[in-house]
């Protein structure tokens, strides 16, 4: 009879401890699918000012850039060209040669 006490408190404790992983678990899983749901975004308010004030920038942006672009190809024009380099340097009779400017 003494060993078949000790084998139901055995059981017992193996019962319980089986049954209290298992809650454990099951609680786990509960609590991280209620905090891993999405919450419910709203619409985005549109906000037409803004938007105009977006496209204002675009457009000022996209008019500098070819600004830019056109420099630049005056620039390159310029720089290709050596006859016109010298009739620069042959219009201003006052300046002689290179100048060096202190860095």
């Amino acid at each position: 009879m003494n060993e078949t006490l000790v084998f139901a408190q055995v059981m017992t404790v193996i019962v319980i401890s089986t049954a209290a992983f298992l809650a454990i678990g099951l609680v786990t899983r509960i609590l991280w699918r209620r905090g891993s749901v999405m919450p419910i975004r709203r619409e985005a308010h549109y906000d037409q000012e803004r938007q105009q004030r977006l496209e204002m920038a675009v457009d000022t942006i996209a008019i500098e850039v070819e600004r830019i672009s056109e420099a630049q190809r005056f620039m390159v024009g310029l720089l290709s060209d050596p006859a016109s380099a010298r009739q620069a340097d042959l219009a201003s009779p006052g300046r002689v040669g290179r100048v060096n400017t202190p860095h």
